[in-house]
């Protein structure tokens, strides 16, 4: 059981770290294009699919994150509540830092309303990033990230179903909320596999949606008066410093809090500074965070701030993540 477990995890390892290089080609690629003469051409392509991409693939990837919760839950490190407290109070760390943040930034102002915003990690940005580590990074370390991830998926899924559901239309309600529902109450067992099932729509979701997801919706135009507002954007600031701060704040200072009051129990091969690393990793996001960002701050302008933030903050996130990372990591041959 535990070596196909362990089969299980190498394999999503994988398909997230390439899935994560695509999502950055394709980021880079879309701000190509966005900047360049062909602009125009490009929004011309993209604009009358963004809507069945947004509202319709999207579902794919939703259906994924309730497998994924579902799973860790079943089988995982989440089922066991002593080894699920460091992830989960680490995530919920994770959520709040960067909200608080945002909000004293944009308290009384327009883009107050995006505060959930900066709370989302992007799982395969931050496994991508993790990955470059190669065979220093050891499996508690692997799985810590990913626990973490997963709960701070459930949490945002949460956030996005209570705090937005008003704004979302019937059609986003059921390939976001809806269909992370349908994966929890889908039978799976013999017949129906759980592992299977996610092993085969997960190169779907990492290879096909969610880059067509980028390429259709992370494109923003970088003028010098575009730049000029986005420097002094509240909801720029916010992101950015929500994310790379709060998030490596909020991680660490919850994960060694769990640990110091007997709630969570730190495994041996992991320390507080490799901690420190995956939390600033967390800063890392993208996906989660643009659908929230569409449904909160509907102006044109201001999804151009939060796409700028998150591009900003994921950069500097991985940096900083990989530096503690390289530094705290023991040497393996």
């Amino acid at each position: 059981m535990a070596r196909r477990i362990s089969k299980t995890l190498l394999r999503f390892f994988a398909t997230e770290s390439s899935g994560g290089i695509i999502l950055v080609i394709s980021a880079a690629i879309a701000l190509f294009f966005a900047n360049s003469p062909l602009k125009e051409s490009y929004a011309a392509f993209w604009q009358p699919r963004q809507a069945f991409i947004s509202e319709g693939l999207i579902s794919i990837f939703f259906f994924l994150v309730g497998l994924e919760i579902k799973r860790e839950f079943i089988h995982g490190e989440l089922r066991d509540p002593r080894k699920a407290a460091l992830p989960i109070l680490s995530a919920i760390g994770g959520m709040l830092a960067p909200a608080l943040i945002y909000l004293l930034i944009n308290q009384g102002g327009d883009g107050a309303r995006g505060w959930a915003v900066p709370m989302p990690t992007d799982i395969a940005l931050a496994i991508g990033a993790l990955a470059l580590l190669g065979s220093r990074v050891n499996s508690s370390l692997k799985i810590f990230l990913l626990s973490l991830a997963i709960a701070d998926d459930l949490g945002s899924i949460l956030v996005l179903g209570v705090f937005y559901s008003q704004g979302i239309n019937p059609v986003r309600l059921i390939s976001t909320i809806g269909a992370v529902l349908i994966a929890w109450l889908l039978p799976t067992g013999r017949k129906l596999p759980l592992d299977r099932l996610i092993d085969w729509i997960h190169p779907w979701s990492s290879y096909l949606v969610i880059p067509l997801f980028a390429l259709a919706n992370i494109g923003v135009n970088l003028d010098f008066g575009t730049l000029k507002t986005i420097a002094t954007s509240p909801i720029t600031l916010g992101i950015i410093i929500g994310r790379v701060a709060g998030k490596f704040i909020g991680i660490t200072l919850f994960a060694w809090l769990a640990v110091k009051m007997g709630i969570a129990k730190m495994p041996e091969s992991l320390s507080i500074r490799e901690i420190a690393g995956v939390a600033a990793l967390g800063g890392m996001g993208l996906t989660v965070s643009l659908i929230i960002a569409e449904l909160a701050l509907g102006d044109p302008s201001q999804l151009a701030q939060v796409k700028a933030g998150l591009i900003v903050s994921a950069i500097l996130s991985g940096l900083i993540g990989l530096a503690i990372l390289h530094r705290h990591l023991p040497a393996r041959n």
